[in-house]
């Protein structure tokens, strides 16, 4: 049975090819399943950039968009471990929902970039509870 493996980042900024070639280096020594990262401050995502990020073909993805100069989050997954459903987008959560192709098993991954300010933060937190509850 292969195992899932979900890796967390925060890249503070995909913007350079030297970041996304440090990144792709780095997804390919933890070889995971899916990748959550988080502060990618891009305004869009392309298969240019997911390539130069995954480093091979064979991934699918979802983005949300940076606010400005700061935030941006960017899941991306191998269609051959995972089979994703769906994905949910609110203000900093990007959440994808499926199932682990070796084993069946279902699961919610949510990558979250949380605000600084602490009632944003709160709020956000209630969002994400209530979502979690209701699926």
């Amino acid at each position: 049975m292969v195992e899932m493996k979900i890796l967390f980042y925060n890249v503070r900024g995909l913007g350079s090819f030297e970041k996304r070639a440090e990144v792709r280096n780095f997804i390919r020594e933890k070889h995971s399943s899916v990748v959550c990262l988080q502060e990618s401050n891009l305004g869009t995502v392309d298969d240019f950039i997911i390539k130069s990020v995954w480093g091979y073909v064979g991934c699918e993805y979802s983005y949300q968009a940076s606010m400005g100069a700061s935030g941006g989050l960017l899941t991306v997954w191998d269609p051959l471990m995972v089979e994703v459903w769906c994905t949910v987008t609110f203000r900093h959560v990007l959440i994808i929902k499926g199932k682990v192709r070796s084993t069946g098993q279902e699961f919610i991954i949510a990558n979250v970039y949380a605000p600084c300010d602490t009632l944003a933060k709160q709020e956000l937190w209630v969002r994400l509870s209530q979502f979690v509850n209701d699926n």
